[in-house]
């Protein structure tokens, strides 16, 4: 075997090993749920609540607090209505039905969106996207918080 095809076999392998590692990498049917930091940036209320769903499955906008993580926004307790909730998904995930999600939110008293990705280089802000990013109120998510310097 000449050294070209050597370079040519030890090239091929390095590339199928990259493809199977990328494979890896973005599997997310079982892998935690990350939480944005980005978005939780352009949040100005981040709060537990829980979510009912409807007879379709999706998530009814009507949310109850359970905790404020920060922000100035409702009470616990309080029940607020979130506009774009019914069209949320948890990432890579869809709605995985009631229960306590984590929502970064924006907007005013009595209207509140889940909050959309704030401006990077070369994307505009999402400031109503289609798909607006839940969380499920897990261990993982806690860490993630606390790991963030989030307190509750």
């Amino acid at each position: 075997m000449t050294f070209a095809r050597i370079r040519l076999a030890v090239a091929a392998l390095a590339f199928v090993g990259w493809l199977g590692w990328l494979a890896l990498a973005v599997r997310q049917k079982d892998a935690p749920d990350k939480v944005s930091r980005a978005q939780l940036t352009a949040a100005d209320t981040i709060l537990v609540a829980e979510v009912a769903a409807g007879s379709d499955g999706l998530p009814l906008p009507k949310v109850v607090v359970v905790r404020s993580i920060s922000g100035t926004g409702p009470k616990v307790g309080e029940e607020i209505t979130v506009a774009n909730l019914p069209s949320a998904v948890v990432p890579g995930k869809g709605f995985l039905g009631a229960g306590q999600y984590l929502l970064p939110l924006t907007g005013e008293t009595g209207v509140y969106r889940v909050a959309g990705l704030p401006r990077s280089p070369g994307y505009e802000e999402q400031a109503n996207p289609t798909l607006p990013r839940i969380y499920p109120w897990t261990p993982e998510v806690q860490a993630q918080l606390k790991n963030l310097k989030y307190e509750w």
